[in-house]
Order: structure tokens, then C-alpha cells, then sequence
């Protein structure tokens, strides 16, 4: 008899244990699933921020198009002018196909690449036009690609990081120089406002497109971390390293 209610009992037990245990690989799997949706969502709204901040850079070089329009006469351009100021039509027509063709982030690296290029394109027009020399082919500005091609380096550091030569456009180079903080282009990361190389790796196809030209230049290589390319994210992460830059010319 007290066997019986011995082995019951046990028998209760372990039943017990065993509900328990389940429910608890069974929180465990539905919390699982929720963090992974969460974050599941979260990629899936950098990854559409992205992509309007790509429409915002085409619409900004679009504006660009027009201010040059009103600065010079199309139809009085010497032949050279006239090339470049049709080369930057083109890339602006190549940006806006690629975005209507696809309504993902597929083409977004072939759509900064094409910005990337329009917006020498226009400078190139302007220099021509006051007879002075076609600036280089240089990598965007540092602080803001869209800002277009950076004309010099300045040294600069992040909140936190350390200070290296970073390529700026005129007006960044001269807001440094004088001590004032450059302006810097920031995207919504978990309801925060940071600055673009702060947002991951989500982030990369719009970086990829703007600088994938200039990998080995010594303005860009020198802020890469052990010769990484631009798609590991390694631009940028120099500012946070400890000093050590790796190999390359810089």
C-alpha cells in the first residue's frame, strides 16, 4: 500500500517536472520567435529607410539638375560642357530607372554609383563654364555623400573615436577647420537619429554604391580596418579602432 502511494506519488511528480518543463521550452521558443521577429522587423524597416533615403539622394540630385539649369544656358555650353552636363542627365535618368525597377533595395549600390558619377558630372560643368580645371574624380563627402565629391581631406574624430583624415566637401572642410561640427547625414535607428555609419550593416548597398570606386585610394583605404572592403563595413570603423589602421597606403 505506502509502495503504491510511494510510486504514485513520484509518478506525480515527474509529471509535474515534465509539465513544467514543457511549459518552459515552450516560453522559451515563443519568446525566441518574438525576438527574432523583432528583429526580423527591425532589418526590414532599416532596409526601407534606406531605400527612401536613396529616393531623397535621387530627388536631391534631381534639384541639383535644375540649379545648374538656372546657372548656365544648356544651349550655349562649349562641346565639353555640353558632354558632361549630358553625361549627368544620364546618370539622373539611370538612377530613376533603377529605382522604378525594382521595388526592393537590389539596385540601390548601382543607384548611388550612378549619383556618385552625376554628381562629378556637374561639377565638371561648373568648372568648365568659369574656365577653370575639371576637378579629379575624388570620393564623396565623408560627412554626407550626397553633399557630392569631396575636394580635399580634413582630420576629423567621432564622439568616442579617434581622428583621421576623412575626405570632406568644401563647406564640411571649412566648418572644420574653423571648429565647428560638420553636417553630418543621420538615419532613424531604434527611434534615434544616428550617423549613417552607426547603422549597420543593413546599411552597406547605399555605402557600396558611392565609394566602391575609391577602395584603393589613399583617402578611403586609410580608413579601413586590415584592408576589410566596403561591403564588411569596414570603411568607417578606423575612427573606432585603436590607432592601428592595417595595411594599405594611408
Amino acid at each position: 500500500m505506502l509502495g503504491g502511494m510511494g510510486n504514485l506519488l513520484l509518478l506525480v511528480v515527474f509529471l509535474v517536472g515534465m509539465i513544467a518543463t514543457m511549459a518552459a521550452l515552450t516560453r522559451a521558443r515563443k519568446q525566441a520567435r518574438e525576438l527574432e521577429a523583432s528583429r526580423a522587423k527591425a532589418i526590414e524597416s532599416r532596409v526601407s529607410q534606406m531605400r527612401r533615403d536613396t529616393e531623397n539622394d535621387v530627388t536631391a540630385f534631381g534639384e541639383s539638375l535644375r540649379e545648374l539649369d538656372i546657372e548656365v544656358n544648356s544651349a550655349e555650353l562649349s562641346p565639353e560642357a555640353s558632354k558632361d552636363w549630358t553625361r549627368a542627365l544620364d546618370c539622373y535618368d539611370r538612377a530613376k530607372d533603377l529605382m522604378l525597377s525594382d521595388p526592393g533595395t537590389g539596385n540601390i549600390s548601382l543607384v548611388t554609383e550612378a549619383l556618385e558619377e552625376g554628381r562629378h558630372a556637374i561639377a565638371c560643368v561648373r568648372a568648365r563654364e568659369k574656365g577653370e580645371p575639371v576637378p579629379e574624380q575624388r570620393p564623396p563627402c565623408f560627412f554626407d555623400p550626397s553633399h557630392g565629391p569631396s575636394t580635399t581631406e580634413v582630420m576629423w574624430a567621432p564622439q568616442g573615436g579617434v581622428a583621421r583624415k576623412v575626405p570632406a566637401c568644401a563647406a564640411d572642410a571649412q566648418r572644420v577647420q574653423q571648429g565647428h561640427s560638420p553636417w553630418i547625414r543621420t538615419v532613424p535607428v531604434d527611434g534615434h537619429q544616428v550617423p549613417y555609419w552607426q547603422a549597420g550593416q543593413d546599411y552597406a548597398p547605399w555605402l557600396n554604391g558611392y565609394y566602391q570606386r575609391y577602395n584603393q585610394t589613399p583617402a578611403v583605404n586609410g580608413l579601413m580596418v586590415g584592408g576589410m572592403g566596403l561591403l564588411g563595413f569596414g570603411l568607417f570603423s578606423a575612427l573606432f579602432d585603436d590607432g592601428d589602421i592595417g595595411p594599405g597606403p594611408h
